[in-house]
């Protein structure tokens, strides 16, 4: 039988070494808080110490990949879990390699926005070691490996589905490891048609049978990669793919489950395969991608599988904690059938469910997680903010939720377990929902509705939520008086309205024809806040002040000018002489008649 091989990580005495050679000291992602050389403990470098935490997505690559690893970075408090103030520096450096671009620097101080960062990784093409990624937030840090995977190896592993029409034209997958273009892939002797290739499968569209269109043929399928180069290099499986006439044959088997669906990478598990039209002798296989590793048949009928699993860790093998495929093959036709994702193995982290799955979105809920492999200590986080966990078993972790600010709608939010001494985590199937309700405040009734400019009026706002929230009117805080336990309603002291604010109209009073301005009853919005969630509530014009003045200010004419004395048809200095028969009136504009 030959022995599949897949990606091989470099054993830990390299490993070890290589971070020697990097770095003063080491952890796996994400990490403690670290104190940097010459700090004192608990200053962290600016009085706070924060639990910095470094992830790379993936977590491992091969060598000789020149693609972007995505690099996050978190920190916050280690006393209260709050974020850092937004434009906090971190300082992110790498053992080699270079971050943001292919010719970038392996060194970059970039700002956090709550408390978060991203930035591309790009390793150098010859290394082989793992490579250190580390943060350092004010003083406190934290440090991700990045595991440096050997080229694949290259090799045909089966055909999915291994079964088609003697006419060919067929759609499928050959699976297997270190695929590399330009490939060749033939059915029997006949080329079929590459359609896509990637390191660990080839769609290709199969060729027409050799043997006609009503016969039954079992085919070799060969795959050749760098073909016409100086990698060139070929592999084949025998009995690989059946030509069935009339569509799918009926002898086909198919997997419907395996119980358990969990065991250690060390194999030994007894597991019970499920399903139809196995036919003895069977063989089984529990893999994925590339890597496919043959499990020990116990028993066998037409609907049962008793099996003994293989173990996941060892040379060519990388199946460890991870869920991989089960595969049945009935040897003396060559069909088989393949159930996606059926067991998983390993126990290091597992997240079976929670409960309860939703709460509050001021937090303050304590929340089950139930699994396998949980190890103290761990970091819950949900949507990416750590929770504050309680208690830790290896089956159950226990976590209280922090609250949401600023949203006003049901949120829904991922669930992750981290054992931080490791750096293994598991995301959770479903999601959490922060729930907003009995958290909106509504206003329905104001009263009074409206009272003095001066403020200091004792206001009832009726409605829901009301029993801890901030109070404004026209954006001027009111000063609380009092809250119904139930939130039905809240009281407060109007705040003062300056003149300026007061909306005015034109008038006239004396009649004078002189336009004034009066102060008039002028209406403000009413807005709630709810301390916790921060989420508002207005209610326009649901207040008005009265003005404390309303006379019609500045209604005064200006006095109108004097006729001129020589222009006014008066005697004004007794002489008998009127206007300009007055000899003392130089012209109509004099005003003066007199010498």
């Amino acid at each position: 039988m030959k022995v599949f091989r897949t990606l091989r990580k470099l054993s830990v005495g390299m490993a070890a070494l290589a971070l020697l050679s990097a770095a003063a000291c080491s952890s796996d992602s994400p990490s403690e808080p670290q104190r940097q050389p010459g700090t004192p403990p608990g200053t962290g470098g600016g009085g706070t110490v924060y639990n910095v935490t470094v992830t790379t997505s993936p977590s491992s690559i091969p060598a000789g990949s020149t693609d972007a690893v995505l690099v996050s970075v978190r920190a916050v408090r280690a006393d209260n879990g709050q974020v850092p103030p937004n434009g906090t520096a971190a300082v992110i450096s790498v053992s080699a390699g270079a971050l943001g671009s292919l010719a970038g620097p392996t060194s970059t101080a970039e700002s956090l926005t709550n408390g978060q960062v991203q930035l591309q990784y790009f390793a150098p093409a010859d290394n082989t070691n793992p490579v250190t990624i580390q943060a350092s937030v004010a003083g406190s840090v934290g440090q991700a490996v990045l595991q440096i995977e050997e080229a694949a190896t290259f090799f045909v592993s089966f055909v999915d589905p291994n079964y088609g029409s003697p006419q060919g034209g067929d759609e499928v997958t050959v699976r297997g490891s270190g695929f590399e273009p330009p490939a060749r892939v033939t059915f029997g002797s006949t080329n079929a048609q590459v359609l896509s290739v990637s390191p660990n499968s080839i769609r290709v569209r199969t060729p027409p049978s050799p043997g006609g269109p009503d016969q039954r043929q079992v085919v070799n399928v060969g795959v050749t990669i760098n073909v016409n180069e100086a990698e060139q290099a070929s592999d084949s499986v025998t009995g690989a793919f059946t030509y069935t006439p009339g569509g799918i044959p009926t002898d086909v088997p198919a997997v419907f489950s395996v119980t358990p669906g969990t065991g250690p990478n060390e194999g030994g598990t007894q597991v019970t395969i499920a399903g139809d039209g196995f036919q003895a002798p069977v063989q089984v296989e529990f893999g994925s991608a590339g890597t496919f590793l043959e499990a020990q048949v116990l028993s066998v009928s037409a609907t049962s599988i008793r099996a003994v699993t293989p173990a996941a860790t060892g040379f060519g093998q990388a199946l460890q904690n991870q869920s991989v495929d089960v595969r049945v093959r009935n040897l003396d036709t060559g069909l088989s059938a393949v159930l996606g994702n059926a067991f998983r193995f390993g126990t290091d982290v597992l997240i079976s469910g929670f409960s309860p799955d939703q709460g509050p979105i001021g937090g303050g809920q304590n929340v089950t997680v139930f699994g396998q492999g949980f190890d103290a200590p761990v970091q819950v986080l949900l949507g990416g903010v750590e929770q504050d966990v309680i208690s830790v078993t290896g089956t159950e972790v226990v976590f209280r939720t922090a609250g949401l600010a600023g949203i006003c709608g049901n949120q829904s939010v991922g669930l992750r377990v981290v054992n931080l001494e490791t750096g293994a985590f598991a995301d959770a199937m479903g999601t959490y929902v922060y729930s907003i309700q009995n958290a909106l405040p509504l206003i329905f009734k104001i009263a009074p509705t409206s009272g003095s400019e001066n403020g200091n009026t004792q206001v009832v706002l009726t409605g829901e939520n009301l029993g801890n929230v901030l109070v404004s009117f026209n954006n001027r805080p009111a000063t609380p008086v009092s809250s119904a336990a139930d939130g039905s309603s809240t009281t407060v002291r109007s705040p003062f309205l300056p003149r300026a604010e007061l909306t005015t109209e034109a008038c006239d009073d004396n009649d004078d024809g002189a336009q004034g301005e009066r102060f008039i009853q002028t209406a403000v919005d009413v807005t709630v806040v709810d301390r916790i969630t921060t989420c508002t509530f207005t209610f326009p014009d649901g207040y008005a002040y009265n003005p404390s003045d309303t006379s019609c200010r500045n209604d005064t004419a200006a006095a109108p000018a004097p006729e001129p004395q020589c222009n006014d048809g008066i005697d004004n200095d007794g002489d008998t002489f009127v206007d300009l028969a007055d000899p003392d009136c130089a012209n109509a504009a004099d005003d003066d008649e007199s010498m």
